[in-house]
């Protein structure tokens, strides 16, 4: 798992960016069906609390820049206020905010079915934005309830999409 420390101006509740990825994955249908029931669950359930991650299917996602950059306007979105009421989020949390900017249009439907987890998915990124420890989650016991929550492998060796390797090269061909 990785994890990346985020600028304080994308306030506290969005300190820290927890990614996995998970190889051979057997269980995608079983997760959206999750998904699917957990989102029906109330707001703090247990059941919501289990499944509060951005399933991101790894086919579409050419890089870890691309992702990144989905979790960055999720969390700008986030933090955009008129008056009292925040206006940023066009979805219902963080993590269904991912699954929107990776989709190149507005309608969530869409994102969800595109980018999100499939009875097929065979490599998934699984995301997490939290609070930094101690108010947030223990790294150790994340990847933990992240393991237990995916049939598959999880790639210890970091994020390895196919296009990081040729951004890599490009980027050193340009200095």
């Amino acid at each position: 798992m990785e994890t990346i420390r985020l600028p304080p101006a994308l306030g506290r509740a969005h300190e820290r960016v927890y990614m996995a990825q998970f190889a051979n994955v057997r269980n995608g249908a079983a997760l959206k069906d999750a998904l699917i029931a957990a989102s029906k669950t109330p707001e703090n359930s247990d059941e919501r609390r289990r499944m509060d991650y951005a399933f991101v299917d790894a086919r579409l996602i050419l890089s870890r820049q691309q992702l990144l950059t989905a979790v960055i306007e999720a969390l700008v979105a986030s933090e955009r206020i008129r008056g009292d009421a925040p206006v940023g989020f066009k979805t219902p949390s963080i993590h269904s905010e991912i699954l929107w900017t990776l989709n190149p249009n507005n309608n969530i439907a869409d994102a969800l079915r595109r980018f999100g987890v499939a009875k097929d998915t065979s490599t998934l990124l699984l995301v997490h934005v939290a609070s930094a420890p101690p108010t947030g989650p223990d790294p150790v016991a994340l990847v933990a309830a992240m393991d237990e929550l995916v049939d598959g492998d999880l790639v210890t060796s970091g994020i390895a999409l196919p296009g990081d390797a040729e951004l890599a090269s490009a980027s050193a061909a340009n200095f």
